[in-house]
């Protein structure tokens, strides 16, 4: 072997040493973790589940319907108490973890998703300006 070979062998356990002390003090990138041995590349952590797929998926939807729901009504509370959670709900409904419909709002149920376009305000038509109990509407636009 050459001495540029072994040279480059050297420097090579010197960065895998490096890289394991950068690990055990915990200052080391999850791509370091997993190329020099801090981390395995499967996740073993979570188990495989016992139910049948569709049921998993359900189960999994509920889970984050429920905590949708507290999360929408800790922050109503907060509303109701003086703080400033509208921030906040604002922040649900945009990542669409809540929507509204008018005024009320509520929180999203991953299963049953709203339509598109659910929280549009409906457009106005002329008639909405136009006052229909003054006499030139009937005398005009009695016909439309």
């Amino acid at each position: 072997m050459s001495i540029f070979g072994l040279a480059k062998k050297g420097f090579g356990r010197a960065v895998k040493a490096y890289k394991q002390k950068k690990i055990a003090s915990g200052k080391s990138t999850r791509s370091e973790r997993i190329k020099y041995g801090g981390r395995s590349p499967d996740i073993k952590s979570v188990k495989p589940t016992k139910l049948s797929k569709e049921r998993s998926i359900t189960k999994g939807k509920d889970h984050f319907y429920l905590k949708n729901i507290h999360e929408m009504n800790k922050h109503k509370a907060a509303v109701h108490a003086g703080e400033k959670a509208k921030k906040k709900i604002q922040r649900m409904k945009d990542t669409k973890r809540a929507y509204s419909i008018g005024k009320y709002d509520a929180p999203a149920d991953p299963s049953n998703p709203p339509k598109k376009g659910y929280d549009k305000p409906k457009k106005k038509s002329w008639k909405d300006h136009v006052d229909t109990s003054h006499p030139s509407y009937k005398k005009n636009y009695e016909n439309f």
